[in-house]
């Protein structure tokens, strides 16, 4: 018995279009089987439900918090199969407020979704490594600190009425506040502290800003960004600018590690947020998921 591929979708993420993002999805071919969430958590209730029935593809419509409510489901399931080649697979379509795995995937423009949709129905598969932060599973980056806290004070009353400026607003209002202390914990090294860390698995972060310029999503490493002094807007600014222009340039005051397995503690309870949603608070445990992901893109 052949199926549509089942898509979900979160139909309060940037309201205003939301009904022309419904109305894309309506009108792809090969017709899409639509799923509609209702409340915080229903993505990853849905995917469990899609891959318990054997669905080899589910395609996450919106940005990366719909993305990884989709994932976590989505590896729930898979973490109960031996054979990776059984695993359902994750698809990305960018029609959300901020779309990082989607680019990363090649995905451009989230006001066509054609193109994505011709590939994701293609059968087209990838192989990329799948993280671990505590509990929760992640594909493209992390942070704890300053950009956590920015998720954590960014609510959906803003994203939806101010979109990705929203983050800047809420970042203005973080930076104010005295920033945590943080270790990063690796074993036979020293603890290395610093106010804010950033996990990526892939090259991008919040956008287009390319922070992690040696990251691969198939070499089984984490870039891991650790800046020792806290930062003001000003150079808050700088550093997205110059990551947006490839200009990027790591400072004696920033760390770049690859790390394969480590800690992160802080003098206080500090945010975490994994692909864009925030997923608790320190300490916290980066680690290999036992299994890799298989996702829609060429």
């Amino acid at each position: 018995m052949s199926y549509r591929i089942p898509v979900i979708v979160n139909p309060a993420a940037r309201s205003r279009r939301a009904s022309r993002v419904v109305s894309q999805l309506m009108s792809l071919q090969p017709e899409p089987e639509l799923h509609f969430t209702e409340y915080p958590g229903h993505a990853t209730e849905i995917a469990e439900r899609l891959a318990r029935e054997g669905r080899e593809l589910v395609v996450a419509a919106g940005g990366d918090g719909t993305v990884n409510e989709v994932l976590q489901g989505l590896c729930k399931v898979n973490a109960e199969r031996p054979d990776p080649a059984t695993h359902t697979a994750l698809g990305a379509l960018p029609a959300g407020t901020m779309n990082v795995f989607a680019l990363e995937l090649g995905y451009r423009s989230h006001k066509q979704l054609v193109e994505p949709w011709r590939i994701t129905a293609s059968g087209a598969r990838r192989s990329l490594d799948l993280w671990m932060a505590n509990d929760q599973y992640f594909v493209q980056m992390a942070g704890v600190g300053l950009d956590a806290e920015i998720v954590r004070q960014t609510t959906p009353v803003m994203k939806n009425t101010l979109g990705p400026l929203s983050y800047m607003l809420s970042a203005i209002k973080v930076l104010r506040d005295k920033a945590p202390v943080i270790s990063v914990m690796v074993e036979g090294r020293p603890p290395l502290r610093g106010s804010i860390v950033l996990v990526g698995n892939g090259s991008n972060y919040g956008g287009r800003f390319r922070m992690f310029r040696h990251a691969k999503h198939t070499d089984g490493m984490l870039d891991v960004l650790i800046f020792r002094e806290p930062i003001n807007l000003l150079h808050a600014v700088e550093l997205l600018g110059g990551s947006l222009l490839g200009l990027f340039d790591l400072t004696e005051d920033i760390d770049y590690l690859q790390l394969r397995e480590f800690t992160v503690q802080a003098d206080r309870l500090t945010a975490l947020e994994v692909d864009g949603e925030l997923s608790g608070c320190t300490p916290v445990s980066f680690r290999k998921a036992p299994f890799p992901l298989r996702v829609a893109a060429v």
